[in-house]
């Protein structure tokens, strides 16, 4: 029988989204100003990622991130769920994040919206305790879909 270990683990990410779509086209009324995003706005994010590691193969954790789209800054709060599929010095990775983001647009108290981002990659293990991240995938939120492009260190 084996046990398992459960310990703690965190990264710190940093990411550039690419803007690709806004499938969401608003019938205009009288108080609209807008989309959330204006035009079509690549974006910035810089996360804090604290969580547990289950195995070394599941990683669950609670992220908080900061955001930049253009002119427009605000922030995040999320799930994030992590599988890697070896422990091999190199291996696949595979992430979803799940929670809410709020930016300080247009709009009075600004807009707050579901955020949904699946990205892939790799891991590559520098050492026993850190490891580099590269990733990439698709991001759903306010009204468009982003391609991220992520580094990030794991401890």
């Amino acid at each position: 029988m084996t046990n398992a270990q459960i310990r703690y683990t965190a990264k710190v990410e940093a990411g550039y989204e690419f803007f690709l779509s806004r499938p969401v086209k608003v019938d205009p009324g009288p108080d609209w100003r807008g989309y959330q995003l204006d035009k079509e706005p690549n974006g910035l994010d810089v996360s804090v990622i604290n969580g547990l590691s289950f195995n070394e193969y599941l990683r669950l954790g609670l992220g908080v991130g900061y955001l930049k789209y253009g002119k427009i800054d605000g922030y995040s709060i999320f799930c994030d769920l992590e599988c890697i599929t070896s422990k091999d010095k190199v291996s696949p990775l595979f992430n979803l994040k799940i929670g809410r983001s709020h930016i300080n647009n247009q709009y009075d108290d600004g807009s707050t919206d579901s955020l949904v981002d699946f990205t892939a990659g790799v891991e590559h293990r520098i050492s026993k305790k850190i490891s580099l991240q590269y990733k990439a995938g698709f991001r759903f939120v306010h009204q468009s879909i982003f391609l991220p492009i992520r580094m990030n260190v794991r401890f």
